[in-house]
């Protein structure tokens, strides 16, 4: 048995110290407890301490794509950042994660490289055939959810066509399915881009102009209005646009998600930062910013995670012909910081609801809670502890093979002070050190009516 003593849980003056094994066994009030002198003791003296960060889409690309990710540098990341569980995406490893045999084939590749723990999402390729046998299978395997684009640029992961969402829905209405989509309209991004000016492609205007909010809007209104006629639960991912919110808070079995990209930069930072910046979809206007900033204070956005994607930045980031300019950043390791900095010090938000978008909501999503996301007894004993104390990012410090940040030289307020797995300190400010490997697969257990 440990303990930790005298940490600030929640939104009171009190401080608590939680009695631990791997799992949580007892949370009392500090001023109450009688401390046992022979157990194991970290004193945090009012820091910060929440469940472990849960970071449910990332893109550790790992196994195929290795040169870009891997495991054990993305799972590193994550430990230094707070975050305790990841889900990995199914799309950007090879095979990608579209059947049990390749779930299989891709724990047995990265099982013994995760310094955190991890799930998986399953997948769904536009162009294999639906096949509810291998959903069954995928979901049995412990799959989290199923991953969809509506547009996409990879041969070994499709898009799905409308009409083929529809079927799907339809073979799967009495089925426990969480569906979420990358939603970017193809049609309307094959017309923006014929509509630009010879050489204006290879420009970051270019850029914006080829993935405009309508692209995003279509998408999701075509997704929704399918879902409504066959009540299927749908969860839209990186959200980046006000009206496409707006439409996700129009269906009663939406949730989504949002990114720290979406909610501190825009399209003219683009220009400034652009390799730094460039995801998909790219990030929007003030006003689309202002208004996910709004969401996550009011409870709209159900949760916040990266679509951490790093690369190479000499190699990939760094293309005169913007189009070439590789999409993705990593972000798992700066989450946790930047969204204490930007809400919880602003005052903005409360504790419980910093808990909320940083773990529980995306823990009940996907099937992994109570055993992560919460305090609770019985719960895994996995603890982000943070500290109240300036630093400067450095994108230099990233334990990602991508050495690069939109947030890089600027100031945060909060810092991870420590990082607790199971029981086990994984990371410690003043020891710079990340433990040995000895993150697990956590399977879901999700049913529709948890969340």
């Amino acid at each position: 048995m440990k303990i930790i003593i005298n940490a600030k849980i929640d939104d009171t003056n009190e401080l608590y110290n939680l009695y631990h094994t791997n799992k949580i066994e007892k949370i009392v009030l500090s001023k109450d407890d009688i401390l046992n002198k022979n157990l194991d003791k970290i004193n945090l003296d009012g820091k910060i301490l929440i469940p472990g960060g849960i970071d449910s889409h990332v893109h550790f690309n790992d196994p195929g794509f290795t040169h870009q990710e891997d495991f054990t540098t993305g799972t590193t990341s994550a430990a230094l950042g707070g975050v305790t569980t990841i889900v990995d995406m199914p799309c950007t490893s090879m095979p990608p994660v579209t059947n049990k045999a390749n779930l299989l084939n891709k724990l047995e590749k990265i099982e013994k490289k995760a310094v955190v723990d991890f799930a998986f999402w399953g997948g769904i390729n536009g162009g294999d055939e639906i096949n509810l046998n291998t959903l069954k299978e995928l979901k049995g395997s412990g799959a989290t959810a199923f991953k969809i684009y509506t547009i996409s640029g990879m041969p070994t992961y499709q898009a799905l066509s409308y009409a083929k969402i529809d079927k799907l829905f339809n073979l799967a209405q009495n089925e426990d399915y969480i569906f979420a989509f990358h939603a970017e309209d193809l049609n309307v991004i094959e017309s923006s881009i014929n509509n630009l000016t010879t050489g204006e492609e290879k420009t970051v205007d270019g850029y914006l102009k080829s993935r405009p909010t309508l692209a995003e809007t279509e998408s999701i209104k075509s997704i929704i209005d399918i879902a409504k006629k066959y009540n299927t639960k749908v969860h839209i991912v990186h959200i980046s646009s006000k009206e496409g919110l707006e439409l996700v808070e129009s269906y009663k079995y939406a949730t989504s998600e949002t990114c720290p990209h979406y909610l501190e930069f825009t399209e003219s930072d683009l220009h400034t930062l652009k390799g730094r910046l460039k995801t998909a979809p790219v990030v929007k206007s003030e006003n689309d910013k202002m208004y996910l900033r709004e969401s996550v204070i009011n409870g709209k956005i159900d949760f916040i995670v990266t679509d951490h994607a790093g690369t190479n930045y000499e190699k990939n980031k760094l293309s005169e012909d913007f189009s070439k300019v590789y999409n993705g950043i990593p972000g798992t390791q700066f989450m946790i910081p930047y969204l204490f900095t930007s809400f919880y010090d602003t005052k903005e938000v409360s504790l419980k609801r910093m808990i909320e978008i940083t773990s529980t909501n995306s823990a009940k999503l996907y099937g992994l809670y109570p055993k992560k996301g919460c305090l609770e007894i019985g719960s895994d004993a996995d603890f982000t502890i943070l500290e109240k104390k300036d630093f400067i990012v450095d994108e230099n410090n990233l334990a990602s093979k991508g050495k690069y940040s939109p947030f890089n030289g600027k100031k945060f307020s909060y810092q991870i002070n420590k990082t607790v797995l199971r029981g086990e300190v994984i990371f410690d400010i003043n020891n710079k050190n990340i433990s040995s490997v000895n993150g697990e697969f956590i399977k879901s257990k999700r049913s529709m009516h948890e969340y």
